[in-house]
């Protein structure tokens, strides 16, 4: 059985890394009766690739360069030709797309090749936080007219899938079904249960044993507010013992540099590969967006036990449970600085047992038990389908 998984972009951040991962698993080299071949997108100079970590789990990625994040007819246009090519020579069973972008290339060029199984994952949303009302409801009404041609949607989180069926009326409800992301978490769950000393974050910055460290992770973009983070901090107006340490890149970097110049004890990183060192050494956890699907950070941070501290958008309620963290609603300066005040001045570690349950739950072993079974059952669904209307073709002659 042969999936083409089309992927907007395979750069950092947790669609890639759930993509890849799927690639990986559900392959023959992995033992399963599925082969995957990844397609992905052209990137933008600010992102950064994950081809390598790709190619580390064995997965090769068809590259179609013109399908990029900003909206551009022709160059679009170009794109579902460049992938109808590739659905015409490997003729797959499966089409499963991820993300809007691929989302709208995939499933047409899917539906123009007769693809006789399509999925469709969303990440997250862009009805909400990216574009103008104007915009937001024009993408409502694309993915509305995309929903008629997919088999299956598939939400992150709870709160997705209700936004899907109830908010935006995406979809039916029999249509969308939740499967929460599944990550290789092995690496951060080896993390000691106690921070230990000083560690190789600490002896970088110059930051001592006794001082509390807040990290926050992730693409350095608007919908992120970093800028919001910021500002809570500098409210904070944090000691010598109260520090930030902010992980990533993008966009925004430059001026969100620009804004900490006056704020004491802030630190930018970049794009790091040792988060489970840098989680390992810090206190806190702090994600601050206007908008998420699942985000990874704050499952990796969960599974090294720290707490977290994060706006009540997206998924962040389906994966914080008591004695996990704190939610605060997006936007709500004082509200974030309150939080993080509460969690440095009083810090803790979550639960050997809360990062067990963190770990199970967002298993990528869980990811590849969930996927089989919707694809064995929609590849079933859609064989008699056939065969019944082969029947009906057949009795009316």
């Amino acid at each position: 059985m042969r999936i083409v998984r089309i992927q907007s972009r395979i750069c950092a951040g947790g669609p890639a890394f759930h993509s890849i991962l799927l690639s990986e698993g559900l392959s023959h080299r992995a033992g399963s009766r599925y082969e995957t071949i990844l397609v992905g997108g052209g990137l933008e100079p600010d992102e950064i690739s994950m081809e390598d970590f790709a190619a580390s789990r064995g997965v090769s990625v068809r590259t179609v360069r013109q399908m990029r994040r900003s909206i551009h007819p022709w160059r679009d246009l170009v794109a579902i030709q460049q992938v109808t090519k590739i659905l015409q020579e490997v003729r797959p069973h499966i089409v499963h797309t991820h993300t809007a972008k691929a989302g709208a290339i995939g499933r047409v060029a899917a539906y123009l090749t007769g693809v006789p199984v399509v999925l469709h994952t969303f990440h997250g949303h862009v009805f909400e936080g990216y574009f103008s009302s104007r915009r937001s409801d024009a993408c409502i009404r694309v993915e509305r007219f995309l929903a008629a041609k997919t088999d299956r949607i598939l939400a992150v989180s709870e709160k997705q899938r209700s936004d899907l069926v109830y908010k935006y009326q995406i979809a039916p409800p029999h249509k969308v079904q939740v499967v929460p992301l599944g990550l290789d978490l092995a690496r951060f769950r080896s993390v000691p249960s106690l921070r230990q000393g000083v560690g190789p974050l600490r002896q970088q910055l110059g930051i001592d044993e006794e001082a509390q460290v807040a990290v926050a992770v992730g693409r350095l973009v608007p919908i992120k507010r970093f800028d919001v983070l910021l500002e809570a901090f500098r409210k904070m107006k944090p000691n010598r013992k109260q520090h930030l340490v902010i992980v990533g890149d993008g966009e925004c970097r430059a001026a969100l540099e620009a804004q900490a110049v006056n704020i004491p004890n802030v630190y930018f990183l970049g794009f790091r590969r040792d988060l489970p060192e840098i989680y390992g050494d810090a206190d806190l956890m702090v994600l601050s967006s206007d908008n998420e699907g699942t985000p990874v950070a704050v499952i990796e941070a969960l599974v090294c036990g720290l707490p977290v501290v994060a706006t009540n958008v997206g998924g962040i309620r389906d994966i914080l449970r008591e004695g996990m963290g704190t939610m605060v609603e997006r936007g709500d300066i004082n509200g974030l600085k309150n939080a993080i005040n509460m969690h440095l001045t009083n810090p803790f570690r979550i639960t050997d047992l809360h990062r067990e349950d963190v770990f199970s739950r967002y298993s990528h072993r869980r990811l590849l038990s969930d996927m089989e079974i919707i694809y064995d059952s929609l590849v079933r669904t859609e064989a008699r389908d056939r065969s019944e209307s082969r029947m009906q073709m057949m009795s009316g002659v």
